[in-house]
């Protein structure tokens, strides 16, 4: 007997096969690929990789890390979460809305490596401050979220229910 393992959307499917001969080591059980059947989750990981925030416009997820020293960070992914060349966005600002004071409006360049996109602009202690990210890509077109500026650095190994 051969036991084949499937691994579909997250969904383990065993089946003993009858073939004859000697049965396989525990530790040889093959995995089967589906054709036209994607085995990772889409949608399913929001978790961020880089300390920010991890939003969604269509099929595509961006992480926003806003640096309460002004060191701002935006990378994008596909809708598995693999990471995406920056390039794959054009166009992306940051504005930071303070109480009381005027938008600051930072355009964002690509990293050294082509991995993200950075600014960097003036300290941000204003506990309610908040930012609008903006951006364009080719696949899903222009985009603009208002997100809120989280003033404390979040522990990427803290327990996300114990977060208030």
């Amino acid at each position: 007997m051969v036991t084949m393992r499937v691994e579909w959307g997250g969904v383990v499917l065993s089946a003993l096969i009858a073939c004859g001969g000697e049965e396989p080591a525990a530790d040889s059980t093959p995995v089967v690929e589906v054709p036209g059947v994607n085995t990772m989750m889409e949608h399913g990981d929001h978790s961020a990789k880089n300390g920010g925030t991890v939003w969604m416009h269509g099929d595509l997820h961006f992480e926003v890390v806003l640096d309460p020293a002004g060191a701002h960070r935006v990378y994008f992914s596909d809708a598995a979460r693999l990471e995406l060349p920056a390039a794959v966005a054009t166009g992306v600002r940051v504005t930071i809305l303070r109480a009381g004071a005027e938008a600051e409006v930072l355009t964002l360049t690509i990293d050294e490596y082509g991995e993200s996109w950075v600014a960097a602009g003036a300290a941000v202690d204003d506990p309610e401050a908040r930012a609008i990210v903006s951006f364009a890509n080719e696949k899903e077109g222009p985009y603009e979220i208002d997100v809120p500026f989280i003033a404390e650095p979040i522990d990427p190994t803290a327990d996300p229910h114990s977060m208030h």
